[in-house]
């Protein structure tokens, strides 16, 4: 973690420096907007504003056409992702304090929103986000980091009986869900317009297809990372399985591991030969979860535990059947036609 030293200057205001790294890979100028929001826990988010669009993607959502907030909800955050700016709420009637507030609180959610507007009965939301300024496979690397990082700690969790880590799993793989979205959202603007896709790293239409696969399985990946912190939760009030079986697992986990540390550095790189790799270790996957599966059945007596033995190692498989998927991703990216004869085209000339 970077730490700065918070600095006054005259007129009574404060200032902080900004990492050059930072301000470098988004390309930006002395003099940019930057929007700045306070959030509950005391934070501070920072982010580029975006640049004026000669066409806004604005949408209207009228609160009665819909059967209840959940919906509302799901309507908002739909509407983020496939690339709106702005999103007004209205109602022929007083919006509720209480659904006001969850509305304000799912803005956490997305990445670079924030409250425009609010009336009685209407609420509007701007993304302040610049889409440049978050290249794609920047995004989906850090999904990637997220997500080994929350198996590596819910491994430890199982193997060290600690429920608090955890629980702290299924926190954070929230924030993962924030970066996919955020995600599919550069996308879905990439596929509207060609100068976003050229400053996010996409080529082609293609493309855009591949990285919206990739997206999808990197957030599988970190979905089956929380249901095995859930799993977890379910055995806090039973006796700790024994250290065989936890070695076991440990051994199963280390193998998924670096599947998915290869298979996504395979997509980024756009190694096939690490894709193969990735490929040709599922067997091995399969047959050393027969192997924790025989020694569950074996020594496990109480039943809810077995179960949720059997639960975890399923998940643990299938987040290396995520990796062979973005590992195929990855095969997808590289082995395309259009490349082939870009390249033919390149030697003609």
């Amino acid at each position: 973690m970077d730490t700065r030293k918070l600095q006054k200057i005259k007129g009574g205001s404060y200032t902080l420096s900004i990492p050059k790294k930072w301000v470098k890979e988004r390309k930006l100028q002395i003099g940019h907007q930057m929007a700045i929001s306070a959030e509950d826990d005391g934070s501070l988010n920072i982010y580029p504003v975006t640049k004026p669009s000669e066409k806004p993607l604005k949408v209207m959502v009228m609160l009665e056409k819909l059967p209840n907030i959940e919906a509302l909800e799901y309507n908002i955050i739909t509407y983020y992702i496939q690339g709106a700016n702005l999103i007004d709420i209205v109602s022929k009637q007083i919006i509720p304090a209480e659904q006001k507030r969850r509305l304000k609180l799912l803005r956490l959610e997305m990445p670079g929103v924030e409250v425009s507007e609010e009336g009685a009965n209407r609420i509007s939301f701007q993304v302040l986000i610049d889409p440049a300024a978050f290249r794609l496979e920047s995004l989906l690397s850090k999904t990637s980091t997220f997500s080994l990082h929350l198996q590596e700690d819910v491994v430890k969790s199982m193997m060290n009986w600690d429920f608090p880590l955890a629980r702290d799993v299924i926190e954070r793989s929230g924030e993962a869900l924030r970066h996919y979205r955020l995600t599919i959202r550069q996308i879905a603007l990439a596929s509207i317009s060609k100068a976003v896709a050229k400053e996010i790293g996409i080529r082609s239409c293609q493309e855009c297809v591949t990285f919206a696969l990739m997206a999808r399985d990197l957030s599988r990946l970190v979905y089956h990372c929380s249901q095995i912190a859930r799993h977890i939760l379910s055995l806090e009030h039973k006796r700790k399985v024994s250290q065989g079986i936890l070695n076991l697992v440990e051994d199963v986990s280390k193998l998924v591991y670096n599947m998915q540390k290869d298979a996504v550095q395979s997509f980024l790189r756009k190694d096939t030969k690490l894709a193969v790799h990735v490929l040709r270790k599922m067997d091995d996957v399969r047959e050393k979860e027969k192997k924790l599966l025989k020694e569950v059945i074996t020594k496990v007596k109480d039943i809810d535990t077995a179960v949720t033995m059997g639960l975890v190692s399923r998940d643990l498989r299938r987040i290396a059947g995520y990796s062979v998927a973005i590992a195929d991703d990855g095969m997808n990216r590289v082995l395309s036609p259009i490349t082939v004869l870009g390249n033919m085209e390149k030697r003609d000339d």
